[in-house]
């Protein structure tokens, strides 16, 4: 092409292009009657005219439309019922169904094939078609070719509405995340997940445990506590809960400064994260742990999307724990449909929790210690040696008292002071210093124990512990020690009081303050300074008139009164001495 370039840019009458087309001729070793064809060729195709020279000028294309025998059909069809219209128009009708057949979950080109033909026959029937030549074209072999031809573009949305799981692995395009960057504890994922090994209950039977684990980005460290449940019955929270304060207390990347947890509905975080608000309370901001949208990101907890174990990197640390744990005899496999068994007939070889928690522990010490090539932000270290380069960088872990972490793990309740006592679900907690509070408090009952011989309650006002209340204790109604246990918090009560009183300098002398505020706001002078402004108001003459007027009448209402009285008197003596008989009359002259 760019030795034709000259050529090409004279006209077909310009003089010497005869002699061009020699030189070029010489320079190709051709004829220069082989240069203008050439030219020719590049003129109307360019340089792929020139590409393409000595290949099929029809190449890429197909010789027919679908098939040679549905040719043969649909010019037949075409000529017979011209309602189907031409041939070019029946080919991208079909075209059409194929699509439809694999985006509608057609496993394979025939299967997609049979149906397509089968719903262009029934179009073609409904629409008016003879029935004999539509049904022809079931007969016709699936063009695999093609039809695969229209899969490879249309095949992935037909899974895509089928198979989510499918789809997910093999055709959406994951994004890259990388952990170079975090350092011990900086990141803690939590997850629940079951061990595939049987294991004997202590009536026998057959149960499988689950394993509460949380795992450190950085290192790749794993922290699994074995839980064995009650037949139908789940993780609990104060599984978690106790988990959880274990990991902070023993786990070798200490306490976590950010959270990574599934959101799954089998899982009861929520709680967990009750308890980390409660921690950074207790801890002065110090460990936050927020899931607020408004939160800084550096306090923030993430919650993994649902059915998405991609982005989920504990998922990926328990796949590799798999291979280990497959070493167990009793082990089964993930699929419990399909146990792997070492007999046939035979049902799973179950052993001692005590047994397989001991070589799980032993099992994650080797797993901790293996090098881990295949980690990007490992750099083909082991969790151990990886925990050390940060260790020798200067790097430490978190550590929180155990008290808080009961604490922080603890149901709280809000509850009324009565009598020294509280009460919560039932149970009646009792402490001296309750007896000097009046009031409502918070109660926080821990869900982890720390050694006590009974559970223990703890009264808190805000954030400040008070102290911990212990179970009543009833005494028997003849028991002495239930008398003395009375006498000794009588005297409790009048030592708390006597400290009281200290502590207030006495009782306030309210006689001797009675009045003060009075004269300190200066009621008096107010009073005074009111009276000095009075205004003396005077009736009118046709006023005093009514007013005396008003006054005379009442005067004489009461001599009338006064009047009717005295002759109402009188009027009864006269009737009590006319209608007395001879009996009163004697009785009256003796004294009676």
């Amino acid at each position: 092409m760019a030795a034709l370039k000259p050529l090409l840019a004279m006209s077909e009458r310009d003089r010497g292009r005869r002699a061009m087309a020699e030189e070029i001729a010489r320079n190709l070793g051709c004829s220069w009657q082989h240069v203008y064809r050439l030219a020719e060729k590049a003129k109307t195709g360019g340089v792929m005219a020139l590409a393409r020279m000595g290949e099929r000028r029809d190449r890429g294309q197909a010789r027919v439309l679908i098939s040679g025998r549905w040719m043969d059909w649909a010019a037949r069809l075409c000529a017979a019922w011209p309602q189907a219209g031409d041939v070019p128009a029946l080919a991208d009708k079909t075209r059409q169904l194929v699509r439809a057949a694999w985006v509608g979950g057609a496993p394979g080109a025939f299967q997609c094939w049979l149906k397509a033909s089968a719903a262009l026959a029934k179009d073609l029937i409904d629409a008016g078609c003879p029935e004999p030549l539509a049904v022809e074209l079931l007969s016709i072999t699936c063009p695999r070719k093609w039809v695969e031809a229209e899969g490879k573009h249309f095949r992935v949305a037909g899974r895509a509405l089928r198979d989510g799981k499918g789809v997910y692995d093999h055709n959406i395009t994951p994004v890259r995340r990388t952990a170079a960057n975090l350092k011990p504890g900086d990141l803690v994922c939590g997850d629940i997940t079951p061990l595939d090994i049987p294991v004997l209950r202590d009536d026998g039977s057959v149960a499988y445990a689950r394993l509460v684990s949380w795992h450190d980005v950085a290192t790749n460290w794993l922290w699994v506590d074995v839980v064995l449940l009650e037949k139908g019955q789940g993780i609990r929270r104060d599984d978690v809960a106790a988990s959880f304060a274990r990991m902070a207390e023993e786990a070798p990347f200490g306490m976590p400064r950010r959270l990574y947890l599934d959101n799954g509905s089998e899982y009861r975080w929520d709680e967990m994260l009750v308890a980390c608000k409660h921690l950074a309370d207790m801890t002065g901001q110090q460990f936050v742990a927020d899931e607020s949208a408004t939160a800084p990101a550096s306090r923030q907890v993430v919650r993994s999307i649902p059915f998405h174990p991609r982005g989920k990197r504990i998922e990926g640390v328990f796949g590799r724990l798999t291979h280990w744990l497959s070493w167990w005899f009793g082990y089964v496999g993930g699929n419990r449909m399909t146990k792997k068994v070492a007999t046939l007939g035979k049902g799973v070889d179950p052993a001692p929790l005590a047994e397989v928690k001991r070589w799980l522990n032993e099992t994650l010490a080797d797993y901790h210690v293996t090098p881990q090539p295949r980690a990007e932000h490992m750099g083909g270290m082991s969790p151990q040696q990886k925990l050390l380069s940060f260790r020798e960088a200067g790097w430490a872990p978190w550590r929180i008292d155990r008290l808080a972490l009961a604490l922080a793990f603890a149901d709280r309740y809000e509850r009324k002071v009565t009598r020294g006592t509280v009460s919560v679900n039932g149970v009646t907690y009792y402490a001296d210093f309750l007896m000097h509070i009046h009031g409502t408090v918070t109660v926080a009952v821990p869900r982890i124990l720390l050694g006590a011989p009974v559970p223990l309650a703890y009264v808190l006002d805000g954030p400040r512990i008070l102290g911990w209340a212990a179970p009543e204790h009833t005494y028997h109604l003849l028991d002495q020690a239930g008398a003395k246990e009375a006498a000794r918090r009588k005297k409790v009560f009048r030592v708390m009081t006597g400290e009281r009183l200290a502590q207030a300098g006495g009782p306030l002398d309210e006689a001797a303050l009675a009045g003060t505020r009075a004269l300190l706001l200066g009621l008096e002078a107010t009073l005074a300074e009111v009276e000095s402004a009075k205004q003396e108001i005077t009736l009118s003459e046709e006023g005093q008139a009514l007013l005396a007027g008003y006054m005379a009448a009442q005067e004489k209402a009461i001599a009338d009164l006064n009047r009717k009285y005295e002759l109402s008197l009188t009027a009864d003596k006269l009737n009590r001495w006319a209608d007395e008989d001879e009996d009163t009359k004697q009785a009256r002259a003796m004294g009676l």
